[in-house]
């Protein structure tokens, strides 16, 4: 590749820090009193919500028109 491939994608940090807040959620596996599940987190860091099966918690963001991301 040459070097006009190649764009330059520089961002205010702000900007960096708001990217994906419309279009993406985490999930993490975590213990919340006692009960094993999977926290639900806006990219921005909001916990949303708590629920104890992987597959509702995929499915609640899906149904939010959210992007699933899994992390540890």
């Amino acid at each position: 590749m040459n070097s006009e491939s190649f764009h330059d994608l520089s961002m205010a940090s702000q900007d960096f820090a708001n990217w994906g807040t419309e279009s993406v959620a985490y999930l993490k596996p975590e213990h919340e009193d006692g009960i094993a599940g999977y926290a639900i987190y806006s990219a921005d860091g909001q916990h949303l919500a708590f629920v104890e099966d992987r597959n509702y918690a995929k499915a609640l963001v899906l149904e939010n028109e959210l992007v699933p991301v899994y992390v540890q």
